[in-house]
């Protein structure tokens, strides 16, 4: 018999919630349609396409957590863009940075244990084989940080795995040659529209959350730790547009993800009840 997996940061994919029943429908209709465009001749990223709507999504609902329409629609843009041949890159740093936004956000509501910290400390290294993937890396060790910041009591061996994961993503991405010789040239609209999208995640808080964590006594998530992550991703998503140079087009669904975050807060009654 296997010993159960204990974890303070993974959670069961609950099919009893519609907006989980929305997300399997857009990955299952964009792994079909997929497999369709693919057979009628196109580059096989577009089997990706389910991947990459599915990370987007985690994305958004770990920064947005009071809202499902954002992420849904982060999600069926992300699959169309990809179906349609639109550059995405690889979707592992969107999925870092999900992984930071969790542990930032904390909407499990606990502190991760030993095996989530080693597991996320992994994640984040294992990701630094593209520059983009080095910026996110560098965000999970960032991530790991603030958490222990946040927290009551520090924990050295959280800081201990923050600085392992950042040296360790920083080596991979030295390794397999991810950084650029020579400063890249940037995409001025893109990188203007990352600088505004994380200067608004900046000076605007977000709206008191009412959404409960996951853990056993279902206590609020807290405004300043959602204002501290979406922060910092606005901010990663920044820096990969610069590094990224000529390919940063690859961040226009991740930016429209973070401009979807920005309109919902900015819909959100103001002010909002509290009780």
């Amino acid at each position: 018999m296997f010993m159960p997996f204990r974890s303070h940061l993974a959670r069961s994919f609950d099919f009893a919630l519609r907006s989980n029943q929305a997300i399997a429908a857009i990955v299952a209709l964009a792994a079909v349609a997929g497999v369709v465009v693919w057979v009628g001749g196109e580059p096989a990223e577009v089997l990706l396409a389910p991947v990459h709507a599915f990370t987007l999504w985690a994305l958004v609902r770990e920064i947005d957590p009071d809202h499902q329409w954002s992420a849904l629609l982060a999600a069926v843009s992300v699959a169309v863009w990809a179906l349609v041949g639109g550059p995405v890159g690889s979707p592992l740093p969107a999925g870092g940075l999900a992984v930071a936004g969790r542990l930032m956000t904390a909407t499990t509501g606990r502190r991760p244990l030993l095996l989530d910290m080693a597991a996320v400390s992994v994640i984040g290294v294992a990701i630094g084989f593209t520059v983009a993937g080095w910026v996110a890396g560098f965000g999970v060790a960032l991530a790991l940080y603030l958490d222990d910041r946040f927290a009551p009591a520090s924990r050295g061996i959280q800081l201990g795995a923050a600085a392992v994961t950042a040296i360790g993503a920083t080596v991979v991405a030295a390794a397999a040659g991810a950084f650029p010789e020579t400063m890249p040239a940037i995409v001025p609209y893109v990188t203007v529209a990352a600088g505004l999208l994380a200067l608004g995640l900046v000076v605007r808080e977000p709206s008191p959350p009412t959404s409960r964590v996951d853990a056993r006594y279902a206590a609020p998530l807290d405004q300043t730790r959602l204002h501290v992550s979406r922060t910092t991703i606005g901010v990663l998503v920044f820096l990969m547009t610069i590094f990224l140079g000529a390919e940063t087009e690859q961040l226009l669904p991740i930016l429209g993800a973070l401009l979807l975050v920005v309109i919902s807060n900015e819909l959100e009654p103001k002010p909002r009840d509290r009780r």
